[in-house]
């Protein structure tokens, strides 16, 4: 029998193949949920002051469709099957990807690896895994959470306790004098500020500057201010805080949407190489049938039961066939060559599988295929893009509250206590007592544009989210249905490819029959050889849509391979 494959780009032309390649022409596909469930955030300092409220919820989503040939039903919401796949394939953390040896230094030890035991068949999970463990731009999308990390402690620093310190000697004046200070300050979560210090001022001060004369063991100072109007529920360090916080959450989503991508590329590339194998399984069997018969045609021209120039014309399809399978091989390298961008060993050095790598055959389509009806609710609540653009609302949500804040007038109020000690400096001992000292400081900008203008671009960009929440949500949706389309149609087409296929096999047979009854030609025989063949591809054809739609599909629902 022939086999049949192609590659995404199109139908090849092929031709028979033995029996046991017959069943390439099957396949089936369902989509698998592979991700498991991002942590909420990462470690370090909470979000709680601003919750990320309302993110897109994570939901199990679609799941596994199973099916077999003899018209079983198969069905696509989730299952714990799939999300038991799902926890079996955990991110790498950052410190693993730190410690990954860089591509460039592995390329120079070891430019490409072949697959160490070529007879293990290599399957699916097997991509999926070395995409989550070992791609490039998956631990370039994982050390996003360090700077995110990073900024979100920057942001903290804005109330660290500060020391401050000074010493202003005036040695050659009319006014001898000497100053020293230290004091510490730290900005408050509440937005106030506390301050204390120590100062010393000895020596002759002009008259206007005698409160810089201390005691003669110094001044001990302490005090604090706090906010009455403006910044009390929320100022400019407040506010950095929480947007980076947030930003740091928005990294999870982020990381997400890049693994959904590049699993998806990576199944179609293993679906891609899939199919190049069937193909080259094809032109290999092709290329059998007429060898084989070059030795029975001699034969029979010595027997003189048929005619020389039978055996020119089979040499000429020997050597055209020879051709065709040297093509299709080089399409199965370069397959495997593509492959081998997402196939990774354990030190992330891509892996090219050689020749005697055989690649599998399509699993069987189901006749009868069920979709979750479900499934774009499940789209919406899994699909990463919509979590990412709920945490920028967030962030915008804080950026505007802090545009209104900056349009009440600034009143604050505080206490400063002080105490000179030690040997009195003036006679006078107007440095001894205690002293306590109450503020109230008033700023208002009358015209209030920069106030407004912050506000007015905040709510500006709030509108242009919205707006892009909107089509992104109906662009996944519009990907469901797609995807759900082509998936229904591609199982039409299986099904009619596969009795087409059968029907060639048949009229190749008769033929075959003709032709060694020496009622037929070997013009009619090669005729009915390359329709089988053309038939074979394009069932591989169809199967390789059949898995492709299945990628669209459980990517669209936000679950990944």
């Amino acid at each position: 029998m022939i086999g049949a494959s192609t590659s995404r780009g199109g139908a090849s032309s092929s031709a028979p193949r033995a029996e046991s390649d017959a069943a390439v022409a099957a396949s089936a596909c369902q989509p698998v949920a592979y991700l498991e469930e991002p942590p909420v955030g990462p470690d370090g300092a909470s979000a709680a002051a601003v919750p990320p409220g309302d993110a897109a919820a994570e939901s199990p989503g679609a799941a596994a469709a199973s099916g077999s040939t003899d018209g079983s039903t198969a069905t696509a919401p989730a299952t714990a099957g799939a999300q038991a796949d799902a926890a079996a394939l955990p991110l790498p953390s950052v410190e693993e990807v730190q410690a990954a040896p860089s591509g460039q230094g592995a390329l120079l030890v070891q430019p490409e690896a072949v697959a160490a035991d070529t007879a293990t068949e290599v399957v699916m999970d097997d991509v999926v895994r070395s995409v989550r463990r070992n791609f490039p731009l998956i631990q370039a999308a994982i050390a996003a959470r360090t700077i995110a990390s990073g900024e979100a402690l920057s942001a903290l620093g804005a109330f660290d306790h500060k020391l401050e310190g000074e010493s202003v000697s005036q040695p050659l004046s009319y006014y001898e004098n000497y100053r020293q200070g230290i004091g510490a300050k730290r900005d408050t979560y509440l937005g106030g500020q506390l301050m204390a210090g120590y100062r010393v001022g000895r020596g002759d001060f002009e008259p206007w500057y005698q409160e810089r004369l201390t005691n003669g063991g110094g001044e001990f100072k302490a005090g604090f201010m706090a906010p009455i109007v403006r910044d009390r529920w929320i100022d400019a360090n407040r506010a950095a805080l929480w947007q980076a916080q947030l930003e740091r959450n928005r990294v999870e989503p982020e990381i997400r949407a890049q693994l959904i991508l590049f699993v998806r590329d990576g199944a179609a590339t293993y679906w891609d190489w899939v199919a190049a194998g069937a193909n080259y399984r094809i032109a290999r069997e092709l290329l059998k049938l007429a060898l084989v018969r070059q030795d029975a045609l001699e034969e029979q021209v010595k027997a003189e039961e048929k005619a020389p120039i039978d055996l020119v014309d089979n040499r000429r399809i020997i050597v055209s066939r020879e051709a065709k399978q040297i093509e299709a091989e080089r399409k199965l390298r370069q397959a495997a060559v593509k492959l081998s961008l997402f196939l990774r060993d354990d030190a992330g050095v891509p892996v090219v599988l050689d020749a005697t790598a055989k690649p599998p055959e399509f699993p069987a389509v189901p006749k009868d295929f069920t979709l979750d009806a479900a499934d774009v609710t499940n789209a919406l609540a899994n699909r990463p893009e919509l979590a990412d653009l709920n945490f920028q609302r967030q962030q915008l949500d804080v950026a505007l509250r802090q545009a209104e804040n900056e349009r009440l007038p600034d009143v604050d109020a505080g206490v400063l206590v002080s105490q000179d000690v030690g040997e009195p400096t003036s006679s006078k001992r107007d440095k001894s007592p205690a002293e306590i000292q109450a503020l109230v400081t008033l700023s208002y900008a009358v015209e209030q544009r920069k106030a407004l203008g912050k506000a007015r671009a905040v709510q500006g960009k709030l509108a242009q989210l919205q707006a892009k929440t909107r089509f992104v949500e109906d662009k996944i949706v519009a990907e469901v249905r797609n995807s759900r389309l082509a998936i229904q149609a591609a199982v039409e087409r299986v099904e009619l490819a596969r009795e087409s296929f059968e029907l060639a096999q048949r009229m190749l047979e008769a033929e075959r029959d003709l032709f060694m009854e020496g009622q037929s030609t070997l013009l009619n025989l090669n005729l009915r050889e390359g329709q089988a063949a053309d038939a074979g591809a394009e069932l591989v054809l169809a199967n390789l849509d059949y898995h492709l739609a299945n990628v669209d599909y459980t990517a669209a629902l936000g679950l990944g391979q």
